[in-house]
């Protein structure tokens, strides 16, 4: 059963206050949520979705994958949910930004504290388009449309075998606020297959756009595209209103392409476990 639209809208509008008054220290972005829920097709009953509403107000909700990650968000004017929250008995693995010492403590009461993998957030100012880069011969950059669908799907699941990603989750995706053909940006190889792609989610409140997920085919690596890509979606992202660009990377080479293209670490977060 396909997940109620008033619950990823719930969601989304934390995620736009949060950023509003964090600015890139805001643990989420609209399109990580429209991204992480509409990317897979059939995986709702796998899991657990909570709501916290206050005077009408969305201020945390929590989100229990099959795995047992607990994905979470909370005001910081409501941190005194977070036990609440964490509570949860299936969650196995919960995270938190390093240097955040409240939260860690939190996640200490409800035993996560085996650190493990380590994903970092990036940030880029964008007053003005970056000068585009060069391409191979008889590459072009551009954006897509829906005749492109199968090429798009087909590029990300050889980016990331195994995917679960299918034609019909991506037009799910596709149909979910905020994403825009405009700013899913492709290099196309002269053969008319994708070689690279960024997906760019617009958060026009906060002029605020996201890299989720961006990707190289293997026979295309290491020819510059990823960054030809990347610095089309700041260009395109600049067109559309957008003055800054984030990204997270969780791996050197992934962090090393970004930080190529301006970005820079300026947060790490932290996922820790507990035993199941």
């Amino acid at each position: 059963m396909r997940l109620a639209p008033e619950i990823v809208s719930a969601m989304q509008q934390l995620a736009l206050e949060e950023r509003r008054l964090l600015g890139p220290r805001a643990s989420w972005h609209v399109g990580d949520i429209a991204w992480g829920l509409r990317q897979h097709e059939g995986r709702e009953g796998e899991w657990k979705i909570r709501l916290w509403v206050e005077d009408g107000r969305t201020v945390a909700w929590s989100w229990r994958k099959e795995d047992g990650l607990l994905e979470h968000d909370v005001h910081p004017d409501h941190l005194r949910l977070l036990d609440e929250i964490l509570a949860e008995p299936a969650a196995r693995v919960a995270m938190a930004f390093e240097d955040d010492a409240e939260r860690r403590e939190a996640l200490v009461r409800h035993g996560f504290t085996q650190p493990g993998h380590v994903m970092h957030y990036l940030v880029r100012d964008l007053a003005e388009p970056p000068e585009p880069l060069p391409l191979p011969d008889g590459f072009r950059c551009r954006t897509v449309a829906a005749a492109d669908v199968p090429e798009r799907v087909s590029i990300h699941r050889e980016v990331w075998a195994p995917s679960r990603v299918t034609q019909s989750s991506f037009e799910q995706v596709r149909a979910e606020w905020p994403y825009r053909e405009s700013l899913d940006c492709v290099v196309e190889a002269p053969d008319g297959r994708f070689a690279a792609y960024c997906l760019c989610w617009p958060d026009d409140e906060n002029a605020v756009g996201e890299f989720e997920p961006v990707g190289v085919r293997p026979e295309s690596r290491r020819r510059g595209l990823g960054a030809a890509v990347c610095t089309f979606a700041l260009r395109r992202l600049h067109e559309e209103g957008g003055r800054q660009a984030i990204v997270y990377c969780t791996t050197e080479p992934a962090c090393a392409l970004y930080e190529s293209v301006g970005f820079r670490i300026h947060a790490s977060l932290i996922a820790y476990s507990r035993p199941g």
